[in-house]
């Protein structure tokens, strides 16, 4: 039987360790206006100006990302499903994003600017239509209004740390659904115990609410994984066996020398890596494969368990901490501003927590990175269109 209630204490924010728990924290007012939070997409590469799709670099304000594709569908005569996009944005906030549709759409563009929340900034070809994952990250700036500015050199002393260290790279609340409905229903697929003894109907779920449900627990495993590490002092200590990812070609290995390979964790070159478990996932040896075992005991899992979801659940390996880059935090006459940018499947939720008080924290979840979460087989990174089973953020 499943133990589920460490699992569902790994969803929650406010139980799972910070990287800099005695730095101070700040109260603010989050997303007063679409305005205080801003996310701009980095893409993974840039329309070449010829072909058979347009890229539209769009921005909207305070409309949901799937809001944003039926609309431009009604606008275009077109199907939401011949849109292309690389991952849907956050609703309470003022995006901005590459979106594809058919060349044919080019007369009807000028529709699009009758809508008051949407509007079209750019317009290049290109040859292929925008796929979900197709996206290094997203670049945030976000107003901790009504922050009180005394606390501004604090803030920039916990900017500097995590800059230098990173922080712990949680999945965020929104993966495991409202009330953790997603999570609930993919422990009760694994084992219908957990839910009196009755499975939710595989015909009454769709292939993307499938892939969720598995998504939902093995987030919330990783969760528990990176909490033993943290609660250990093992954040950043290299173990025999651990598998490490390189920084800057995301190659996988396994740890032969873990004080070599400390030495590389040190200077950047290497991060570790936590299982997302699956079927197919690279597991560690030795040492660090003892502490992911412990992990799976504790919830009554084995590596086989993830069988069941077969496709879905091919595993992969997920950044422990991630370092956000260009970190850097501003005053202004309305509070603190924070500007920095993330790889897709982070989650800023959980980087604000290192700044924010719980209270204020919570203010960000409700919107934030509703659908660029979810992993896909081939990257760890992906987003929450991309089949779960696989891969890191």
């Amino acid at each position: 039987m499943i133990n589920v209630e460490p699992m569902y204490a790994a969803t929650d924010l406010d139980l799972l360790p910070l990287a800099f728990p005695d730095r101070p924290r700040v109260a603010a007012r989050l997303k007063a206006i679409p305005e205080d939070f801003e996310v701009d997409e980095i893409p993974v590469y840039t329309p070449c100006g010829q072909g058979g799709h347009l890229f539209l670099w769009v921005e909207k304000r305070d409309v949901a990302g799937g809001d944003l594709l039926k609309r431009l569908a009604a606008e275009l005569a077109i199907a939401p499903q011949d849109i292309g996009a690389a991952g849907t944005k956050d609703r309470r906030a003022v995006t901005r994003q590459w979106l594809s549709v058919p060349e044919e759409c080019e007369d009807r563009l000028p529709w699009v600017r009758q809508l008051a929340d949407i509007h079209i900034l750019n317009v290049v070809r290109h040859g292929n239509k925008l796929r979900t994952g197709h996206l290094w990250g997203n670049r945030f700036s976000i107003l901790l209004r009504d922050a009180d500015p005394a606390c501004l050199a604090d803030l920039a002393g916990t900017a500097r740390l995590v800059a230098e260290r990173g922080f712990p790279n949680f999945f965020g609340t929104q993966r495991f659904g409202w009330s953790k409905d997603t999570l609930r229903i993919g422990l009760a697929r694994l084992d219908p115990s957990t839910a009196g003894g009755e499975a939710p109907s595989e015909r009454r779920l769709g292939h993307f609410e499938k892939r969720m449900t598995v998504s939902a627990v093995q987030s919330a495993l990783f969760n528990r994984y990176l909490t033993f590490r943290m609660e250990r002092g093992l954040s950043t200590t290299v173990l025999a066996g651990d598998v490490l990812q390189k920084t800057e070609t995301g190659g996988l290995f396994a740890s032969s020398e873990p004080s070599v390979d400390q030495a590389r964790l040190d200077a950047g070159e290497v991060r570790l890596t936590g299982p997302v478990w699956g079927h197919k996932m690279k597991g560690a040896h030795d040492e660090a494969e003892a502490l992911e075992r412990a992990v799976l005991d504790e919830a009554g899992l084995t590596p086989a368990s993830f069988k069941v979801f077969a496709k879905l659940a091919e595993g992969t390996r997920r950044p422990l901490f991630i370092r956000p880059a260009d970190l850097r935090i501003e005053p202004r006459h309305d509070g603190i501003l924070l500007t920095f940018a993330l790889p897709k499947g982070c989650y800023a939720t959980v980087l604000m927590r290192e700044f924010l008080l719980p209270e204020a924290a919570r203010g960000i979840e409700d919107s934030a990175h509703p659908r660029e979460d979810v992993p896909a087989p081939e990257d760890a990174n992906a987003p929450e269109d991309t089949p779960p089973a696989g891969s890191d953020d």
